[in-house]
Formats: C-alpha cells, sequence, structure tokens
C-alpha cells in the first residue's frame, strides 16, 4: 500500500506545472511571434520574459490561450490581449524582454 501512494506522489508531482515551466509555455510562443526573427534576440526576450513571469504569473487562462497559439502568431494578441490583461497587461512581458534602445543607453 506505501508503495502506491508513493507512486501516486510522484505520478502528481511529475504532471504538476511550476513557474517556470508556465513561464516557457507562455514565453517562447510571445517572442516567436515578435517583430525580430533573430534566434539572439529571441533568446534575449525569453530570458526577460521568463523574468517578469515569474515575478508575475499570468493566470492559467492566460496562459492556455496563449499556448493554444503557439502556431497562429497573427491571431494571437488579438484573442489572447482581452483574455489576459485583467491582471497584468500582456505586452509589458515584452517590453522587459526588450534590448535597451539607442535612446535608452
Amino acid at each position: 500500500m506505501q508503495r502506491l501512494v508513493i507512486v501516486w506522489v510522484v505520478v502528481l508531482g511529475a504532471c504538476t506545472q511550476t513557474v517556470a515551466d508556465d513561464a516557457l509555455r507562455t514565453c517562447q510562443p510571445l517572442c516567436r511571434c515578435g517583430d525580430d526573427p533573430l534566434p539572439s534576440t529571441q533568446r534575449t526576450c525569453v530570458a526577460g520574459c521568463t523574468a517578469q513571469f515569474e515575478r508575475s504569473p499570468l493566470p492559467e487562462f492566460c496562459i492556455q490561450c496563449i499556448a493554444e497559439h503557439a502556431d497562429r502568431c497573427a491571431t494571437l494578441l488579438d484573442d489572447c490581449v482581452p483574455r489576459c490583461n485583467e491582471d497584468v497587461p500582456l505586452a509589458s512581458y515584452l517590453d522587459a524582454a526588450a534590448p535597451p534602445s539607442a535612446t535608452d543607453r
């Protein structure tokens, strides 16, 4: 019986999404759908977005919307911004990931 309990604890632990997992599920599609297709820019975007997400995670329904639109960049922002802006504006995750402009230096 104890083995069965241990197995269930391990299975449930493996299925639980962490904040880091949710950050990647959210930030990778957002950054991939951004304006700059360069891999280095996208990595910088994901890093900044992940840091912002860990400070202020988005609700699950917003994360699901973004994940569902990962292959539909044209409609990702139009469909998900209204659902996601309830707590924290979705644009703030991309703004946090943006490299500093020449005027900021």
